[in-house]
């Protein structure tokens, strides 16, 4: 979702509303002296920093590489589930402790699930089915080729630019990837350079890229109503859209997008 200059996935954007919500109404309900807050923020903190740490664990091989990226939490990488979890037991002993919050911070919980369940059911919905755009581009070695290959394996569309600072940081994951799941059609669509400054900036960076096309006129952003780079669509083997990533994703995050979506195609870590 785009805000002015910025850009910012939408179950982020989701999740900090509903976080917002529920300060909201936790403040409404709370008595003088309650003490809320202090029991709200510890939760908050305790499931963000549990569902991180639970994410890098299970896909530890992939930060070990550079363990700085553990810390690097712009990739998204939370397991939701235990998140929850620890939120939960840092909201009971709080509960035990006091009675006099437990009707504020109920109150401020079910506003912000109901909050985030409504917000995400109606950024979920779509009332018709999308489909890989009809669109040949040309690749950097001068051939022509079809978005969606004819050979029955899912489709990954990655629209990138050299000039974007997270395009690059994920390039190399992706590139990886590429090779490493073969049963999965993964195209690079540059949007808006040239051939010549595409293949200097691969090359420059080792980089051996199939399937690498380009989009002068940005033809593909208009037919998927991409707002941001990098954008990443993730399509079934019919040609039909799962899902839609805008922002970098680190070798982890990629990983787990993959074995959601494609588990028989994917090549295990």
């Amino acid at each position: 979702m785009k805000l002015g200059p910025f850009v910012i996935p939408v179950h982020a954007l989701i999740f900090c509303l509903s976080v917002f919500v529920a300060f909201v109404v936790l403040r409404m309900v709370e008595r003088r002296g309650a003490r809320t807050e202090r029991a709200f923020w510890w939760m908050l903190a305790a499931g963000l920093f549990t569902a991180r740490m639970v994410f890098v664990l299970r896909y530890l091989p992939a930060y070990t590489e550079r363990v700085d990226t553990i810390f690097d939490i712009r990739d998204l990488g939370f397991d939701a589930l235990s998140g929850l979890v620890a939120a939960a037991c840092v909201g009971t002993v709080f509960l035990l402790r006091s009675r006099a919050i437990r009707k504020p911070l109920a109150a401020g919980i079910a506003a912000g699930a109901f909050a985030w369940g409504v917000a995400t059911a109606a950024a979920d919905f779509s009332g018709e089915v999308r489909t890989v755009p009809v669109i040949s581009l040309a690749s950097v070695n001068g051939d022509v080729e079809p978005l969606s290959a004819s050979d029955g394996k899912p489709t990954i569309v990655n629209l990138w630019a050299t000039w974007c600072p997270p395009c690059q940081a994920e390039m190399p994951v992706l590139a990886q990837a590429q090779s490493e799941n073969p049963g999965i059609h993964l195209v690079f669509v540059n949007q808006g350079e040239t051939r010549q400054h595409v293949q200097a900036y691969v090359e420059a960076r080792g980089m051996r890229l199939q399937h690498s096309l380009l989009d002068p006129s940005l033809q593909v952003a208009r037919a998927v109503g991409a707002v941001g780079y990098p954008t990443t669509l993730f399509y079934d083997a019919h040609g039909r859209l799962l899902d839609v990533h805008l922002g970098p994703f680190s070798k982890a995050t990629f990983q787990r997008a993959v074995q959601q979506f494609y588990a028989s195609a994917a090549t295990p870590p």
